[in-house]
């Protein structure tokens, strides 16, 4: 995101000392800024609008789809900053005429004859821009459900579409703007493209494959809260998946996709399986009712978590975090023997309780043919939490690359401890598991 904005200040820049003369002007300044914030906004659109239809190449670029998700958000936040400062800025001079601080400038309006384009143009901005601040409120709060969350956010591609409209209209199109205005016509030509992908439902198209639930399992721990459910899925053809991804399914019961870690793929028998927790009204609505026979629609892989190929490394798998992991010990035992090995791993399990350690059991069975990893339990319930000098002491001064999956506070938590004890940012890897 900073280097986008940067790209977009630079390529600004000639414009602005093209008209230097100019300086001790306020309505020079005025429309320079105008320009400047009119052209962030409308990047960040763009560029969200194309993170959002999920294309592997962006995906690559952003080292994962949850990785895009978050900038996605970022820039949709970011646009409505910059557009609030581009409408302030164009309201400004109304206000500082009426304060009596500035003299109003003369205007020379020209006769337009048929479709006044431009003035249409800048209605569609004036309105689109309010349009825009209540969709990004409604957006960031948390209380709408996710499958009204995802309808709503259909409005973005209007947004996209009637943002470009009002762009193409008000660029300067002069010489020293020829740079920003191929850019950003370029990010609107992207932008438009990504909004009709969406609106015409039409992204992940090519990924999906369709599957039928064959076994379901459900572990309810005493008291019968905090309910996993593991079940399987039979795919009617190959699936692109690598061990770590995730995948959005689809029940064909009115809700919207939903994203779920795998934790395994056969791909010789094409079967997929998952285990969820309940952790919300949707996946407490599947832990109650999912059944064999159902039909699903499987989108996917996606994600970035692929553990890195170091010779010493820790894995952290809090609570239902720890699917990845098990996901990356199947592969492993598959590939056993195909490739080199690590020396040490050292996987720490994190649960509240040990009844809730569901997958301990399957755990222990995958590295017992793999002796170079080493299993830990940490049961907050009997006083073991996991910490940083816990994981530096296990290393024993020994380089090593940490990979996390679980929530998100105790992820942040570990990671600036571990810093503090000398490891370097780039050696933890954690997937940010938030999709809206």
């Amino acid at each position: 995101m900073l280097k986008l904005t940067l790209l977009l200040i630079v390529l600004w820049f000639p414009a602005l000392l093209s008209g230097l003369e100019d300086a001790g002007n306020f309505y020079y300044w005025r429309y320079q800024l105008i320009m400047l914030t009119g052209i962030i906004g409308t990047g960040y659109m763009g560029i969200a609008s194309l993170l959002a239809v999920r294309f592997t190449w962006t995906e690559k670029l952003v080292k994962g789809l949850d990785k895009g998700y978050a900038i996605h958000k970022k820039l949709g936040i970011g646009a409505a900053v910059a557009l609030i400062a581009h409408w302030l800025l164009i309201k400004s001079a109304k206000w500082l005429i009426a304060a009596g601080w500035i003299e109003k400038r003369v205007h020379h309006h020209r006769e337009v004859e048929g479709i006044n384009w431009h003035s249409l143009a800048k209605d569609t901005g004036e309105y689109t821009f309010y349009i825009l601040l209540v969709f990004v409120l409604i957006s960031l709060i948390s209380l709408i459900s996710y499958r009204q969350f995802k309808y709503i956010h259909k409005v973005a591609g209007l947004l996209m579409i009637a943002g470009a409209f009002h762009s193409v209209f008000f660029l300067d199109w002069s010489l020293p703007s020829a740079g920003i205005d191929a850019v950003i016509v370029m990010i609107c030509v992207a932008g438009v493209g990504s909004a009709l992908l969406s609106l015409s439902g039409r992204i992940g198209s090519r990924k999906k494959v369709s599957g039928e639930v064959t076994h379901v399992e459900r572990f309810v721990p005493d008291g019968g809260e905090n309910r996993v459910i593991h079940f399987i899925v039979q795919l009617t053809s190959s699936l692109r998946y690598r061990e770590g991804q995730f995948c959005y399914l689809n029940f064909h019961d009115g809700e919207s996709p939903h994203p779920f870690s795998v934790l395994n793929y056969d791909p010789l028998g094409n079967r997929l399986e998952f285990a969820v927790k309940e952790l919300g009204d949707y996946t407490r609505n599947m832990v109650e009712t999912l059944k064999t026979g159902q039909p699903v629609t499987v989108e996917g892989g996606y994600g970035h978590f692929q553990i890195p190929e170091t010779d010493h490394q820790v894995w952290v798998g809090a609570g239902i975090g720890i699917v990845p992991f098990i996901s990356r010990l199947y592969w492993l035992n598959r590939q056993a023997g195909r490739q080199k090995r690590p020396e040490l791993i050292h996987l720490f399990y994190c649960v509240r309780a040990e009844k809730e350690a569901f997958f301990i059991k399957e755990i222990k069975r995958l590295t017992d043919q793999l002796d170079y990893i080493q299993l830990h339990l940490s049961d907050a319930d009997k006083g073991v939490f996991l910490s940083a000098p816990d994981i530096t002491e296990k290393m024993a001064g020994k380089s090593f690359d940490v990979s996390f999956c679980g929530p998100d506070s105790f992820g942040r938590q570990l990671a600036e401890a571990l810093q503090q004890w000398g490891l370097p940012a780039s050696a933890f890897q954690r997937e940010l598991f938030k999709m809206r």
